[in-house]
């Protein structure tokens, strides 16, 4: 039972005396049999460095960390983390976890543990400890104007809205809603730069937003060298500064279809000229509002040599089912988390237009709404 070694990037500040790492736990509720993984965390669904099966509520992973990396142990392909600091030291994971059902159906763990061992996991809840106050504020304001929102939430005609907009306590609720994310905003930004000139800088940034846009830049800049060379500070340098991908090619993949069978891209691209690669999922509204513009796209270019080739993120298949039925999809669809991950997709929608071979001639926004449109008239006017 081993994790596979973290080899990537510059070593830094782990214990010198300690060739490896043991993680040893004993959690109640737990069930026999149950894959464990152990999954850096990113804004990227990593690939596990440990996989383990529970016996008796115990397990134990093993493994080599050559950086300060923060990790989730998690219940295979359910909800629910607990995380800690890989550092080459003996750790113990001790407490319980409960299991409930998630929105889309998938079991949900809540893990209550207590980590030991692991001077870098202590580290780690310190800095927590700033989201725990937030959330305490955040709840008592949810307390405080939940009335008000519900009855503004209730209200279907507009001229209400609008009236209610005027009351003392709409302006209320939505001043205290502005001053908790400023607050918020703040705080965090106070930590990450507290934490600027080590590791800890990127880390936090990345736990505490869920993606980067352009605006992170400035805080990236504001990184000592070091922390921009740790493993949080080059992922999050590759998430702010993307690789354009127009005019390189994909990585060819294979889905299984609904009965099993294995179907290549090749197979998808056979006889078309042009294939729009659309990832998406049921619960993404900006991916369901996209649907009548690929289809009127679709309908325009579908004998001219155009497919749309769906892959969903969803975990829950009969979710996936239900909504490729309602949108009454007419092309291929798939369900892969393996393609997903091949294409290291962080959210949804993300969309590719490719060719044939599978060079890429627009993704992501330039593959949507009017763009898309434009892009697909002047490709097949040639």
């Amino acid at each position: 039972m081993t994790a596979g070694l973290l080899c990537c990037g510059i070593a830094a500040a782990l214990p010198a005396q300690a060739q490896q790492y043991t993680i040893s736990g004993t959690v109640e509720g737990l069930p026999d049999g149950a894959t464990l993984q152990l999954r850096p965390m990113s804004h990227e669904n990593e690939k596990p460095v440990g996989e383990v099966t529970v016996q008796g509520g115990k397990f134990q992973f093993t493994g080599t960390a050559t950086e300060p990396i923060a990790a989730n142990i998690v219940v295979k392909d359910c909800y629910g983390t607990t995380t800690l600091m890989l550092e080459n030291t003996n750790i113990t994971v001790t407490g319980s976890v409960s299991k409930s059902k998630a929105h889309d159906g998938v079991d949900m763990y809540n893990w209550n543990v207590t980590v030991s061992g692991s001077p870098l996991t202590d580290q780690l809840n310190e800095h927590k400890k700033v989201r725990q106050h937030l959330n305490d504020l955040y709840i008592e304001k949810d307390r405080k104007h939940r009335a008000t929102w519900d009855q503004y939430h209730a209200l279907k005609d507009e001229a209400e809205k609008k009236a209610f907009e005027q009351t003392e306590a709409y302006k209320d609720a939505n001043q205290a809603e502005s001053d908790f994310f400023k607050k918020a905003g703040e705080s965090f930004d106070s930590l990450i730069m507290a934490n600027k000139d080590t590791f800890w800088g990127p880390l936090l940034a990345v736990q505490e937003f869920s993606y980067f846009t352009p605006d992170q830049r400035a805080l990236y800049e504001k990184f000592s060298d070091a922390a921009k060379q740790s493993y949080y500070g080059r992922k999050m340098k590759e998430e702010l500064w993307p690789a354009g991908a127009v005019g390189q090619k994909i990585e060819i993949f294979a889905v299984k279809d609904e009965q099993g069978k294995t179907i290549t891209f090749a197979d998808l691209a056979k006889d078309k000229k042009y294939v729009l690669i659309d990832f998406w999922a049921s619960w993404c509204a900006p991916c369901r509002k996209e649907i009548p513009n690929v289809k009127r796209q679709y309908e325009l270019y579908k004998d001219k040599g155009f497919e749309v080739v769906s892959i969903s993120i969803d975990r829950d298949a009969k979710a996936w089912k239900k909504a490729v039925d309602e949108e009454q999809l007419q092309w291929p669809n798939f369900l892969s988390g393996e393609v997903t991950d091949q294409f290291k997709v962080k959210a949804v929608p993300t969309m590719y237009l490719v060719t044939a071979d599978g060079t890429i001639v627009a993704e992501n926004n330039d593959a949507r709404g009017e763009a898309l449109a434009k892009k697909l008239a002047e490709v097949f006017a040639q």
